[in-house]
């Protein structure tokens, strides 16, 4: 069994195969160091005989709704864990909501409220959100209602409406005032998963968004999670050498060039082994019977040779119609550290749709004064989510992907601090000790910025476009990656594990293997049982009428009760 792609897809493929079903596996991975875009990386050397400070590709979210990631992390075993890797998440207790301009920070508990504290400050945060932002209280209950109707919808409805419908227009941000659509419709949607509302579809985006709000309403719900220090040294690590472990060959910094078939059957991968400065120095050729491709679709279609499987396969061809954007992480190394809220912070109305979280509270076993040139106290970890619109401060008239590395680190901190030093000055310019960009933005010149590792977006109506795990046109090649069908249906490392299940399940399909299958689980449904009958009610609905019916039967609230109103929305008017 060949692996192509050593990031969470193929380790998970990998762990699937070896550790439960016994394959013969090995993994070509591009970069020096393990994990994929999940990988953690040295940024900064030390001095005097410190070691490097951390650097990240992103800073990593496990959401509770997550099932496939956490079930792998808990085959991890860790030194002292009982459920190995998965013991080295910590739960983050609350969100932050930034903006600029002068206004105060909104903060509510990131779970269930539990204390009579926790209850105020997330009834304050549901109302202020609402009003303070100035989203009239008609246009709130239209929002509730959208949600309403997403709940009540059934499968086919979703798939064939909702599914072609961007969160924009599903969400009716089209003539209603400012704040809805920059707060409700288009801001959580570019801060969370860098998708533009009138993109993005209205059945993942909202899925999504409920699969959140179903995390947070639980009782010890945990709908923030990270990891207690950096990936690779809590997670990445030790997963590699459980898989070593398992006598799976892992083979760093081998650049996979070519696929070679014949007769719709692929007979063998070939590249190059790169040395420390990423240059070839001996090429490979390598045959199996079985290949698993678990790399990025834009690596895929355009940096593999394989052009007599993509006139083969419709889904390979297709791959085309997928859509990618720049969401990296840069990070900036503090004096002082600065703690902000134990949890995330979103800028909900910064240009570059930045997101942030302070480290070092939840490393406790990191000394970072250890680590570097010994000065540096805290670190906040950002995410830029868009790339492509103007800055407002430093880098004003300028898109991130136009700026020098230096312009784009001084227009972050500008906007944090736009947002953050309201009437307390949080964030100061002498406080910061350095700062480092993810390495996969490269300047081939000053000006033009390069992206080596975008991110797959959803669109409205790209299930259409996205391949099953096996192809049926190619024997024995099986995609394992975030833009394969899944329940969870975007760019996360949980759409990757489930990938690599089903590309597992689909080789012992065709294999004809008695092994175990790998377990998928589809998302939970939101809203119990009276949203389970309005849904089995529009199954009939819209099988007889389809989408011209209008909206499904909708469980509303009336008078202090739920109650289904199975005519939908035309009955109201």
């Amino acid at each position: 069994m060949i692996i192509i792609g050593g990031g969470v897809a193929g380790m998970s493929a990998a762990h699937e195969l070896a550790g439960r079903r016994d394959f013969d596996v090995v993994v070509y991975e591009l970069r020096p160091i393990p994990g994929g875009k999940a990988r953690s990386m040295p940024a900064k050397d030390g001095t005097g005989g410190r070691g490097p400070l951390p650097g990240e590709h992103g800073f990593r979210f496990f959401p509770g709704f997550y099932r496939h990631l956490p079930d792998t992390m808990r085959r991890i075993p860790y030194p002292g864990r009982a459920a190995g890797v998965l013991d080295n998440l910590v739960i983050a207790t609350e969100v932050q909501m930034a903006q600029e301009a002068g206004e105060n920070e909104l903060v509510t508990p990131a779970h269930f409220p539990a204390t009579e504290s926790e209850w105020r400050a997330t009834l304050q945060f549901a109302v202020e959100y609402a009003v303070h932002l100035g989203i009239p209280v008609a246009e709130q209950g239209h929002f509730v209602g959208r949600l309403s109707d997403l709940m009540s919808a059934c499968e086919e409805r979703r798939f064939e409406e909702y599914e072609n419908q961007s969160w924009w227009e599903f969400s009716g941000a089209e003539g209603r005032s400012e704040p809805y659509q920059k707060f409700l419709a288009d801001g959580l949607t570019r801060s969370l998963v860098a998708a533009r509302a009138d993109e993005m579809s209205a059945r993942t985006g909202g899925y999504i968004l409920l699969q959140l709000m179903q995390d947070m309403a639980k009782p010890r719900g945990q709908v923030d999670r990270v990891l207690k220090g950096p990936t690779n040294q809590m997670w990445i690590e030790p997963w590699l050498s459980e898989l070593e472990r398992l006598e799976v060959e892992y083979r760093l910094s081998h650049r996979v060039e070519a696929i070679a078939s014949q007769d719709n059957r692929v007979t063998g991968v070939s590249g190059h082994e790169l040395d420390a400065d990423g240059k070839p120095v001996r090429a490979f050729d390598d045959q199996a019977d079985y290949y698993i491709a678990a790399v990025p679709v834009e690596v895929l279609r355009e940096e593999i040779a394989m052009d007599d499987l993509r006139r083969a396969s419709p889904a390979l061809a297709g791959l085309g119609a997928l859509h990618v954007r720049w969401m990296n992480g840069i990070m900036f190394y503090l004096k002082r550290d600065v703690p902000l809220v134990h949890g995330h912070t979103i800028y909900i109305d910064s240009a570059w749709a930045l997101t942030s979280i302070s480290q070092r509270q939840f490393w406790p076993g990191v000394d970072l004064h250890a680590l570097g040139d010994g000065t540096v106290g805290g670190i906040l970890s950002v995410d830029i989510s868009d790339w492509e619109t103007k800055g407002t401060y430093t880098a004003r008239g300028k898109t991130a992907r136009t700026c020098s590395k230096e312009e784009v680190a001084a227009e972050v901190w500008a906007q944090l601090k736009a947002a953050l030093n309201d009437r307390t000055e949080v964030l100061t310019d002498d406080n910061v000790a350095g700062w480092f960009l993810d390495p996969s933005i490269v300047y081939p010149n000053p000006t033009e910025a390069m992206n080596l590792e975008p991110l797959l977006v959803n669109t409205a109506g790209s299930w259409a476009s996205r391949p099953d795990p096996a192809l049926p046109e190619v024997e024995n090649l099986f995609l394992a990656s975030d833009y394969v069908r899944t329940y969870t249906d975007l760019a996360t490392m949980e759409a990757a594990n489930e990938a690599a299940r089903r590309a597992v399940n689909a080789i012992l399909d065709s294999a004809g293997s008695d092994d175990e299958r790998c377990e998928v689980w589809p998302l939970s449904e939101p809203g119990g049982l009276m949203f389970k009958a309005a849904r089995e009610a529009d199954r009939v609905i819209y099988k007889i009428f389809g989408s011209r019916r209008g909206p499904p039967p909708t469980v509303a609230l009336s008078d202090g009760e739920l109650e289904t109103n199975p005519f939908g929305r035309f009955a109201r008017g």
